[in-house]
């Protein structure tokens, strides 16, 4: 149970042809839903603002504008800024066209005066100014993320050619500044790109790349907030890296992230599954990451070293969790089962870290990201 409810925004994929992969959820979505979770935990719908594939949702800091992610393979990607009120009413502020496709990921710097974006398809990273209010600037660095010769990788050319060849040209997937440096996974790649980030030009210089299993196909970050640790989702293996950050020497260039440990997020590892979200607790205690074909979420422990342990699995009750969130004070979990049309709650043991199904769920058309506002 929870002490107070809270608004959330989930958002659906509208046009399923425009994307990359192929959801299989019965209908598509209108957009962005915004829901109310009740302090029994069951689920309430509010309204819907329509918008054309919202796949990532990224609150601004100052909790009054949200940035919407519009996923397509046949345009250019577009940015929507949205303010937000009190009642997680949105409005359409304005658009920010990006340089490449199947746009995925926003990542603003610590002082909220540049963002990076990142544009799967064709691994061109942005990178543009911000101003005060949050809205983005046309992009003053363009540039596209590879480090093989170029003779020995291609681009894809139609979605039936990513689904067999997910590995034969670049796809970055998110960004991370860390102190005086930005990491970029790149699934097609198979590494981490390490850039300097200079804060007067507000542009990222390239220093070096950090090799995965071959195979791997590094995804999503999430950074320890007190540990220099990080940990690294691979999609294609079903695994989480956990690597130690560096700081030393800061004129020297040298890799600053350091894999030491490799777990596996499912029990059979041969089986069709794909990981997905990957996210710490907020007391950053257990991590927890979602598999789409398994479709489970795992629960690791965090040990005192920063190392992993896996300690649950726990089903989603769907199809293809592509993503999840977890409330502000760590008591429950939604999960958005994209291929089912659902979204479901689950209970949340802070001291355990375990997770328990619920019978809360709600149907919301090819959901494929969940915010909690204010987070």
């Amino acid at each position: 149970m929870l002490e107070k409810p809270y608004t959330f925004l989930v958002g659906t994929y509208s046009h399923l042809d425009a994307l990359a992969h192929q959801p299989y959820a019965p209908k598509p979505g209108q957009g962005i839903y915004s829901m109310t979770l009740e302090t029994d935990l069951s689920l309430s719908y509010n309204e819907v603002t329509t918008s054309m594939n919202p796949a990532v949702l990224i609150p601004h800091p100052d909790s009054k504008h949200m940035y919407a992610i519009l996923e397509t393979i046949q345009d250019e990607g577009t940015i929507e800024r949205y303010s937000v009120d009190g009642s997680s009413t949105l409005a359409l502020q304005d658009s920010f066209k990006a340089s490449g496709r199947s746009t995925c990921y926003l990542a603003l710097s610590p002082s909220r005066d540049c963002a990076i974006v990142i544009n799967y398809w064709d691994a061109i990273i942005d990178v543009c100014a911000v101003d005060n209010d949050g809205k983005l600037s046309p992009p003053h660095q363009s540039f596209k993320q590879f480090y093989r010769p170029e003779d020995q990788w291609r681009q894809v050319k139609t979605r039936e050619d990513h689904w067999e060849n997910r590995q034969v040209g670049p796809h970055a997937h998110c960004a991370h500044f860390w102190n005086d440096w930005v990491f970029i996974p790149d699934l097609g790649e198979n590494a981490v790109f390490q850039y300097r980030y200079d804060q007067q030009t507000k542009t990222l210089k390239h220093e070096t790349h950090i090799e995965f299993e071959a195979g791997s196909g590094p995804r999503h970050m999430e950074m320890h907030p007190e540990l220099d640790i990080c940990y690294i989702s691979n999609e294609l293996f079903n695994t989480v890296c956990v690597a130690r950050l560096d700081s030393s020497d800061n004129a020297t260039t040298k890799a600053r992230l350091i894999p030491f440990q490799y777990e596996s997020t499912i029990d059979e590892r041969d089986k069709t599954s794909y990981v997905s979200e990957i996210k710490l607790s907020p007391d950053a205690k257990y991590l927890y990451v979602s598999n789409r074909g398994d479709n489970s979420i795992a629960t690791f422990k965090v040990q005192e070293d920063g190392s992993l342990s896996r300690i649950g699995l726990t089903p989603t009750g769907g199809k293809f969790p592509r993503h999840f969130a977890i409330t502000p004070c760590g008591n429950a979990v939604i999960a958005s089962n994209q291929d089912s049309g659902n979204i479901r709650v689950f209970e949340r043991d802070i001291e355990s870290g375990q997770l328990s199904a619920t019978d809360h769920m709600f149907e919301v058309p090819a959901p494929c990201y969940i915010r909690f506002l204010g987070t």
